[in-house]
């Protein structure tokens, strides 16, 4: 199944610690020390090989033909093939991906916190908690992680990038490392490792900067107070022109949501109320918990949320909301 938390194997691909704010998703577990014992708890111990490709005549009057620019990517514990690749691919095996962190674990710089598979394990992924505090009011905490990310079916390279949640309200956001790209730090395939140990800190240092920046950002985000006219324009820059009657009765269904969080507890607290920071959230919690999904159980449509919130549409929404948000801040 598209763009879900992996059943493949008949138990869900994922696994939490504490109170998880992922929407639901996974068990609660005590501790995982290592990579290994994360990925085993995920259910992620298993491994990809390259497969040949053959074309079939589907009339059947004609023999197979070779493809040798190509490979099937193929999941051994399920033989599900994943995707189709170059012959020049390399499969980055989940259990080499993940001892990138066992780095930053071991030296207590972050702490392993959740794992799974997506989209049948053709994208994997595991979060760890940086033990830092980010405080935008006394009573408005965010909270950074690292997200590590690879795919095996050649839609995304091995990638770690720096994702906060808002406690108040479990809002996340994934951080652009530079100006104009927001896909993360690219880690390199280390052979070695005093070279994954480099390129672990490496990336870390400058997820550490992007982070101090982000905690500068949320700060004039909440000294920004919006005026009815500057809240009006944000909310309508964020959602695409109405095209028919239709679609002008779903927007503006979805700007009075907006209103509506706005006005919420959660942007009331002392320091937030009125702000710019408020506004974005009151952005970030409709994309996050309130845009509707497809999918006939609940459990399916919460696995696609997630999909949409790190991954897809979701997660490009907030961050063309918060590029909005900072240039109004910025022009106050």
């Amino acid at each position: 199944m598209a763009h879900e938390i992996d059943m493949t194997t008949g138990v869900a691909a994922v696994f939490t610690v504490g109170e998880p704010p992922w929407h639901g998703l996974g068990a609660n577990i005590t501790q995982a020390q290592t990579s290994r014992q994360a990925i085993t708890l995920a259910h992620l111990d298993w491994s990809v090989e390259l497969w040949p490709l053959r074309a079939s005549d589907p009339n059947g009057s004609s023999p197979e033909v070779a493809c040798h620019q190509h490979r099937a990517t193929l999941r051994t514990d399920t033989r599900a093939v994943l995707g189709v690749v170059g012959d020049g691919y390399t499969p980055f095996q989940n259990h080499e991906a993940f001892t990138f962190m066992d780095t930053l674990v071991g030296e207590k710089l972050a702490m392993f916190e959740s794992a799974g598979a997506l989209r049948g394990g053709r994208v994997v992924w595991m979060l760890a908690r940086i033990p830092k505090q980010l405080w935008v009011t006394p009573d408005d905490e965010v909270r950074p992680y690292l997200l590590l990310t690879n795919s095996h079916d050649g839609s995304m390279a091995v990638r770690m990038l720096p994702t906060c949640v808002r406690v108040v309200c479990m809002n996340t956001l994934n951080l652009a490392l530079r100006q104009g790209q927001g896909s993360g730090w690219s880690i390199r395939h280390c052979s070695s490792l005093p070279e994954r140990v480099e390129e672990a800190r490496r990336a870390l240092g400058m997820i550490t900067q992007r982070l101090d920046r982000f905690s500068i950002e949320t700060k004039l985000l909440r000294d920004t107070q919006v005026s009815s006219r500057q809240l009006s324009s944000y909310f309508d820059m964020l959602l695409p022109a109405a095209q028919t009657d239709r679609t002008r009765t779903h927007r503006e269904g979805i700007v009075q949501r907006f209103y509506a969080n706005f006005a919420n507890v959660t942007n009331s607290l002392p320091g937030v109320r009125g702000s710019m920071w408020a506004a974005y959230n009151a952005a970030s919690e409709w994309a996050d918990h309130q845009k509707t999904y497809r999918g006939t159980l609940p459990a399916t449509r919460r696995e696609r949320r997630l999909d949409s919130i790190w991954f897809g549409a979701s997660n490009q929404f907030k961050q063309d909301a918060w590029a909005g948000a900072m240039e109004l801040a910025a022009s106050n």
